[in-house]
């Protein structure tokens, strides 16, 4: 009798072409769409690295709205989680094309970035690393927090994390911590609510459409960490971005049972 192996949690959650779209809302009003996906993976020096890409747009319907970005994180993965490697953004303007490329070069411990606007350069500099920290870009931040999430509490007794993040070409932070207390999740794509583990935090640096500062987030309590639901602080607000569809293997939301 053929036994299938085990498929190692990591792997469910870096699973190659995995998509996942979301819709963001702001109050009743939907503002647009945020889409990620793993496109692939490779080795370098023994060590696999993911290559994942972000789109967010804003819907041309909506006023005083324009945003319109593509991502692309190159991320090395070690020891359940991953770390950024490369990492590149296209920032679409009405008249303007602006590309920013931050390189990570752990060996010569530098951050090599490199900014253009209409393929004219704006800047370019490196900044020196702490030896001791690996970066996370504005992309494999989501995926780490996911691998954190299954990390084994009995090797690491805090569930408390303080993130080294490279953004806008300096460094900051981001700190979170989860409950794993399971929570009931309603999301319009579901005909079920969800069982779901939050975590929460607080994000020191300043992001997309001026998000910083608390926010939340919910992933599926099973071992693919799916995030369903998040709640961030933005220039207009607070905007939620909720689950819409999705291509992952073998998935299914879990149901929360009373």
């Amino acid at each position: 009798m053929l036994v299938t192996p085990a498929i190692p949690q990591s792997e469910k959650i870096l699973e190659i072409g995995e998509e996942l779209n979301y819709s963001v809302y702001y109050g009743f009003i939907k503002l647009g769409e945020v889409k990620f996906k793993i496109t692939g993976k490779n080795k370098e020096d023994k060590n696999d690295v993911y290559t994942a890409t972000a789109s967010i747009k804003s819907f041309e319907a909506i006023p005083l709205v324009n945003i319109n970005y593509i991502f692309e994180s190159q991320m090395n993965y070690n020891k359940g989680e991953v770390h950024s490697n490369k990492f590149t953004a296209t920032e679409f303007k009405e008249k303007s094309i602006t590309n920013i490329y931050y390189t990570f070069d752990y060996d010569d411990n530098k951050i090599r970035t490199l900014k253009e606007v209409d393929g004219y350069e704006s800047v370019k500099q490196d900044f020196n690393m702490d030896l001791e920290k690996n970066f996370q870009d504005g992309l494999s931040l989501m995926y780490n927090a996911r691998l954190q999430s299954i990390q084994d509490k009995t090797k690491n007794s805090s569930n408390r994390f303080n993130v080294p993040v490279y953004i806008n070409e300096k460094e900051s932070s981001v700190r979170y911590s989860y409950n794993f207390k399971p929570e009931e999740v309603e999301i319009d794509m579901l005909n079920y609510d969800a069982r779901c583990i939050r975590v929460a935090g607080v994000a020191d640096f300043v992001g997309v459409f001026g998000l910083t500062g608390e926010f939340a987030g919910w992933f599926s309590d099973d071992d693919y960490r799916v995030p369903l639901k998040a709640k961030f602080n933005v220039t207009i607000g607070s905007i939620t971005l909720e689950l819409e569809s999705f291509k992952k293997r073998g998935w299914k939301a879990p149901a929360f049972v009373k």
